[in-house]
């Protein structure tokens, strides 16, 4: 594996927690968001400066990924993308001045064993030849965009007291990695027609990328103005690459590890480190947004 490609691959990554970062500034100078109301949130978004630069980065990022994506397996790829999070670790904790509890940083712990798992699983197998057909794509890629939107609106539909202890927004980030993993999905599938512009605009994967990245962004945003940066950006990472490696090692052209059981374990390890975070943040009840903020959006 050439070093140049882990090297664009781990920035790529914090690239991408950069635009984060810029997501969550922008989330505290804008009205309360909100996903039933979609006309208002896509109108708060493309009309703010601070949003539209951070979106333009972490499209930066995505684009790095899906250069390197070519060249590396998802085994290869997957424990270097989540090595990247500790650049999200340094701009929520020291750049924001976040904090996690002891049990927060346990789920950190399992993460980084998890990914140190999957790293040394290795794989000697050739790529398989077979390719997905457009009707196996769309079955895989069309609960994992209806599922979490589904969720998030009827979550974001159920009325909330008028004081209520702060959440960590786990469910939000999981609806947010559960879409951002189909992206993802796509992406990879997208790469490998490039070259072929009339095959990608035919292509199931073009159209499923374009309805599964505003969906992410928008729940992405609502995520980062509820919770913090870096409860969000743990969770929705480690959801995606989880999917991300799941699906494809099943659907697309992926070499199969030497080691199951590593690779099992490693999973079964993000899983629990997601499981792990408590869903209420230390501190006391706070008002809701709606008496907090001046006016809805």
């Amino acid at each position: 594996m050439p070093y140049t490609d882990q090297y664009v691959t781990v920035a790529s990554t914090a690239v991408y927690f950069t635009g984060l970062a810029c997501f969550k500034t922008a989330a505290g100078q804008m009205p309360e968001l909100r996903g039933v109301r979609p006309v208002q949130l896509s109108l708060a978004l493309a009309t703010h400066g601070l949003w539209a630069a951070g979106a333009l980065i972490l499209m930066s990022g995505a684009l790095l990924q899906v250069s390197v994506l070519g060249q590396l397996t998802l085994l290869q790829a997957q424990p270097l993308l989540m090595a990247g999070l500790a650049t999200l670790l340094v701009l929520a904790l020291l750049g924001r001045g976040e904090r996690l509890s002891p049990r927060e940083w346990g789920s950190v712990a399992l993460l980084a064993a998890a990914t140190a798992l999957i790293a040394v699983s290795r794989t000697s197998a050739e790529v398989r030849e077979s390719a997905p057909t457009e009707s196996e794509v769309v079955a895989v890629a069309v609960p994992s965009l209806l599922l979490p939107t589904l969720a998030f609106l009827l979550g974001d539909l159920v009325r909330k007291g008028s004081h209520r202890r702060p959440t960590n927004g786990v469910a939000l980030a999981v609806s947010v990695g559960l879409l951002t993993g189909t992206a993802e999905l796509m992406l990879k599938g997208m790469a490998e027609r490039w070259t072929d512009p009339a095959g990608l605009l035919a292509s199931p994967q073009l159209y499923l990328f374009l309805l599964a990245t505003p969906l992410a962004l928008g729940q992405l945003q609502i995520a980062l103005q509820r919770c913090r940066l870096v409860i969000v950006g743990l969770v929705a990472t480690a959801t995606a690459k989880t999917y991300l490696l799941v699906a494809a090692l099943t659907v697309y052209s992926e070499p199969w590890p030497d080691r199951w059981d590593l690779v099992l374990l490693g999973l079964f390890l993000s899983v629990l480190a997601i499981a792990a975070i408590p869903r209420h943040a230390a501190g006391p009840a706070r008002p809701a947004a709606s008496a907090s903020r001046g006016h809805r959006l």
